[in-house]
């Protein structure tokens, strides 16, 4: 329709302007500049008609990812493996600051019986103890940690895979996290399908802890 226009009505009133303008050159000027302008702004406009054209609306799906790892019955497992296994550690970190206490309340008796050498000697050795326990301690949490992430990135990639399959069978092109949107209608959500399936696929998963060198 805008090649109709252009050939009807354009075009001649261009060539009628530029006839009447012959004298003046920079009249002509600047009838061809606007005219190829507008070229350009009604070839444009059609592009973008027709780019538009072929896109189709693409089906959604929303899923509560963070919501669904949390609930699904593998970390709820992983969590208790973790509760037990720090249990574990606490009790024997807990033995040792004891044990330790125990022996300062001890040496600062003997100050005054013993020399300031010995003292000092003692006193040391005690200190070194509880800065080698602290650091036992920083290194094992660091290993619980390592198991635990270890073991949920298991569970996310299955996860990851539950909701492709889900996806693809509701028809949805485009899955969206919960958390990245703010109000979504109930039909687009498959968070509960998905859960369902999680729990059936990977039921538990067991944690892997490395001990301390």
């Amino acid at each position: 329709m805008k090649q109709n226009l252009y050939a009807l009505v354009l075009a001649p009133a261009f060539k009628m302007l530029v006839n009447r303008s012959h004298k003046y050159k920079s009249l002509r000027c600047l009838l061809f500049i606007n005219f190829f302008i507008l070229l350009i702004m009604m070839t444009a406009g059609s592009i973008n008609a027709d780019t538009v054209k072929k896109f189709e609306p693409v089906p959604l799906a929303v899923v509560d990812f963070r919501g669904v790892l949390a609930k699904s019955n593998a970390a709820v497992s992983v969590r208790k493996q973790l509760d037990i296994e720090r249990s574990k550690y606490k009790e024997e970190f807990a033995d040792i600051e004891k044990k330790l206490r125990i022996a300062q309340q001890k040496l600062a008796k003997q100050r005054a019986i013993v020399t300031a050498e010995a003292f000092e000697k003692r006193a040391r050795e005690l200190k070194d103890k509880a800065r080698e326990a602290q650091k036992r301690a920083q290194a094992t949490n660091q290993l619980l940690k390592k198991s635990f992430d270890r073991s949920m990135d298991e569970i996310r990639k299955h996860l990851l895979k539950i909701i492709a399959e889900v996806a693809e069978e509701a028809g949805a092109g485009v899955v969206l996290f919960r958390s990245a949107i703010v109000i979504a209608v109930k039909k687009l959500e498959i968070s509960q399908e998905v859960l369902q399936r999680l729990n059936k696929k990977l039921p538990s998963v067991k944690v892997v802890f490395a001990k301390n060198q």
